[in-house]
């Protein structure tokens, strides 16, 4: 038997089958987690680990104050960034720890 097309990425996989159980919701909370890297890049993913995404509201531990106090001011970009990508509000909030 000879397949007609190539198979379907993993993440491809779970998209549809959380679209078919009704959790969209729990798909972008995990693309969001999944793009972080992208958005505020490799030097401050160093300095911060995401801890949870509860109701739209990114958790995120952070080295020290200094950089809380950091990201908190880039913290608008941050968040418009992300819904931007997904092209709908998905990210309400950021709070840093």
């Amino acid at each position: 038997m000879a397949y007609t097309r190539p198979p379907d990425k993993l993440h491809m996989v779970f998209d549809a089958l959380y679209k078919q159980l009704n959790f969209d919701r729990a798909s972008e909370e995990f693309y969001t987690i999944k793009m972080w890297k992208e958005v505020v890049g490799a030097y401050i993913t160093k300095v911060s680990q995401i801890e949870k995404i509860e109701r739209g509201i990114l958790y995120v531990k952070v080295k020290n104050a200094a950089w809380r106090n950091e990201l908190t001011f880039k913290k608008t970009g941050i968040v418009e960034e992300i819904n931007k990508r997904f092209g709908k509000d998905v990210l309400k909030d950021i709070i840093f720890k």
